[in-house]
């Protein structure tokens, strides 16, 4: 298979024209035609067809374009990896957490690991949990630790995953709040206004599971950020409503910066997991790392 005709294909594509895939591969205009006709000839396909002025995809072409994306995003991940090697002899951890994970747990365990392996570079990135979880399998991420949203690993041959914490979410609200230290229905506090965290984010998705669950309305998201801190943030400052993980909210309760919402008779549950390669496939110092979390959680979390 002729993978540099593939890439010369796939950039027209998703440029749209000949014209624009050579200004950014920097390969004549028709070099890229030639090789593309070549290439449809030999196999007795057709990729590209002229409309009107311009060219579209063909049924096959336009069917070809999710796996060249996934196989040359892989070939863009090695690389990295190779220039990792160069740049960093002693390896490099890439961490991905979502923002329940980077704010709370990870600068601990990272700050351990670098005591003991000084020479390793440390990453750290925050992602919202679906994010986190795409970082690790298109190998943009050697671990990723996430909120469980029901995603399971397609090649459970390669990855893995184990439980780190269990926590449920909460209900905050700011103390001044009419329904602070309250108990209320779902319905009642769903009608109120929402400070949400974006789309993909673990604590969104289980706050509309539950109302879907319970057959009521979705909540009304009044503000939206993109970070765990700014949601928090904005509760205390009084607007609104969150809902999110115990081990966030709990210091806060205690703080009497933030007050808990009591809704009796939902599951609210959440798991934190750990994802990675398996121990086969891993560099010794990723799997340091993941011995050093499963020896250093916290029982009173």
């Amino acid at each position: 298979m002729n993978l540099h005709v593939l890439r010369l294909f796939y950039y027209v594509a998703v440029t749209g024209s000949v014209t624009k895939a050579s200004e950014k591969l920097h390969i004549s205009q028709p070099a890229i035609s030639a090789q593309i006709h070549k290439f449809e000839k030999e196999n007795n396909i057709k990729l590209l067809q002229i409309q009107g002025r311009g060219l579209i995809l063909t049924p096959l072409g336009n069917k070809l374009i999710k796996p060249l994306e996934k196989l040359f995003s892989i070939e863009e991940q090695v690389r990295y990896l190779i220039s990792d090697h160069h740049n960093f002899p002693e390896g490099k951890l890439r961490i991905a957490g979502n923002y329940l994970a980077t704010s709370v747990l990870i600068p601990k365990w990272a700050s351990l690991f670098k005591q003991n392996f000084g020479a390793v570079e440390v990453h750290i990135s925050t992602a919202n949990s679906h994010n986190a979880i795409e970082k690790l399998i298109n190998f943009e991420a050697d671990v990723a630790i996430y909120s469980d949203i029901g995603v399971s690993f397609a090649d459970s041959d390669l990855f893995e995953c184990r439980e780190l914490y269990k926590d449920e979410y909460l209900f905050v609200v700011a103390p001044g709040h009419k329904y602070s230290l309250q108990e209320v229905t779902l319905k009642e506090i769903t009608s109120e206004q929402f400070i949400m965290r974006e789309e993909g984010s673990a604590a969104r998705e289980r706050l509309f599971q539950l109302c879907r669950e319970q057959q009521i309305t979705n909540p009304t998201i009044e503000l939206q950020f993109n970070g765990l801190n700014e949601t928090i943030q904005a509760v205390m400052a009084g607007y609104g409503v969150s809902f999110v993980s115990s081990l966030v909210a709990e210091p806060l309760f205690k703080q009497g910066v933030l007050a808990r919402v009591d809704v009796p008779g939902i599951s609210s549950a959440n798991t934190i997991l750990l994802g990675m390669k398996r121990r086969e496939h891993q560099e010794t110092f990723v799997n340091e790392f993941v011995s050093l979390v499963i020896n250093n959680l916290d029982t009173n979390l």
